[in-house]
């Protein structure tokens, strides 16, 4: 077993000011290697026509991402554990950094698909590790914030980085695009390493340590990686083949779908915005409350695709939900995990998601083609449904596991744990694990 200087107070730990400047600087990781990883998506005709190679051998490129990023992540993190955390990131953005610009160099097809496969290992590790990392400076009551803030620069990549970025390469060149990220992110790790703190995991000694199958929080954590598996399933079952839906099933013009798709994407920063603050007061149920919207907005995308204005709200519900997912089921991980399993569950989440999100382009393509891109959308509501069972599995698992040290310290000391009660009623959020 481990004990990790980035273990997650309790909710009734006493309100402090969030540590804005360093949550800011790993949101603008997220914001930059989010970017980079969908940038041949938005520069595939002009890569595609450069390197004298089909377009769908630059989606390659993306597809190939995924992969890699199941199959690093969690070794690359098992052998990191004991660096500290802020030479990990860094170290990650400088390598994802080199990569970008090897790419912008790139003199053929298959020079570009190995900086993308080094680019992607980095990736693997920074999101492995960023959220555990930005755990280990907030309290336990600042965690929902703290986390909805690190992750929205995924958000904003997908509303703000890549159109820009896109439109840099449209002006110049999709060479131009990739230094300047390339050099925009080897800046950021320079600043990354000289500004944040250390955050070391210590080991115990080997005689303390318990077999990994007694440790509590992992059957919480299987319920919570189950979800994560089924979330990116069904999102990638559904926005893959979102401009085949607009087109087809509802019938909107091409000029529409670029302002729809960013109503999508304004929403989804709404969604991180109110995220960390359900996280915060509702920890219990914000995750599967959420879920049960998307549920709700792919059900009415597959029964009222006609129904232009049952549709608009329906893509801006399925947006909301899309930003304020992610930082609540990272929220409800890093609440579930001990210490030992804390690096670990942040790794697995990524790899599951991952895999969710490799099946559901592939399965989306194989239903859309046989069926239409609506029945994308109304299997996405059943997946999800499924989902939304996981985390409320997940989340009565996780209550239950911090029920029984409660109750040991209750029995063992009555005094001390009713005076820590009142304390907890005093100051805790309601609706806590």
């Amino acid at each position: 077993m481990t004990s990790s200087t980035a273990s997650v107070p309790p909710l009734s730990a006493a309100v402090e000011r969030l540590p804005l400047g360093p949550l800011l600087l790993l949101s603008l990781g997220v914001f930059v290697t989010v970017t980079a990883e969908s940038l041949p998506a938005g520069l595939m005709p002009e890569m595609a026509a450069e390197l004298g190679v089909d377009p769908l051998r630059i989606g390659l490129l993306v597809s190939v991402w995924a992969m890699v990023v199941i199959g690093t992540s969690i070794p690359l993190t098992r052998a990191t554990r004991r660096i500290d955390r802020r030479v990990v990131v860094a170290v990650s953005l400088g390598v994802f950094a080199l990569a970008s610009v090897a790419t912008a160099f790139s003199p053929s097809y298959e020079f570009a698909f190995a900086t993308r496969v080094v680019a992607a290992i980095a990736h693997g590790v920074f999101w492995a590790i960023v959220i555990v990392y930005a755990s280990s400076m907030l309290s336990g009551a600042q965690l929902g914030r703290g986390l909805a803030l690190v992750t929205g620069g995924g958000t904003a990549a997908t509303v703000v980085g890549l159109p820009l970025a896109t439109g840099l390469a449209q002006l110049t060149s999709w060479r131009v695009s990739f230094a300047a990220m390339g050099i925009g992110m080897l800046l950021l790790a320079v600043v990354v390493y000289r500004r944040l703190p250390r955050s070391v995991v210590a080991a115990v000694p080997e005689a303390e340590r318990a077999p990994l199958r007694n440790d509590r929080s992992l059957p919480p954590l299987l319920a919570f990686g189950l979800a994560g598996l089924l979330i990116g399933l069904a999102q990638f079952l559904a926005f893959v083949y979102i401009r085949p839906y607009l087109s087809e099933s509802a019938g909107i013009a091409d000029g529409w779908a670029s302002a729809l798709l960013f109503v999508f994407g304004a929403a989804g920063m709404a969604g991180v915005a109110v995220a960390g603050t359900l996280a915060d007061r509702f920890p219990r149920t914000a995750l599967s409350a959420t879920l049960l919207v998307f549920v709700a907005a792919y059900a009415a995308l597959a029964l009222f695709p006609q129904v232009t204005v049952v549709m608009l709200v329906a893509l801006a519900l399925w947006g909301a939900g899309t930003g304020a997912m992610f930082p609540l089921i990272q929220t409800a991980l890093m609440r579930a995990a001990s210490d030992r399993l804390r690096d670990l569950a942040s790794a697995s989440i990524v790899v599951l998601f991952n895999v969710g999100i490799a099946g559901g382009s592939w399965a989306g393509g194989q239903l859309a083609t046989t069926y239409g891109p609506t029945a994308n959308m109304a299997v996405s509501a059943a997946v999800v449904l499924m989902a939304t069972a996981m985390t409320a599995v997940g989340a009565a698992l996780a209550a239950r596991r911090a029920a029984v040290p409660t109750a040991r310290r209750a029995t063992a000391e009555p005094s001390a744990a009713s005076t820590s009660a009142r304390l907890s009623r005093s100051v805790a959020p309601p609706d806590t694990l």
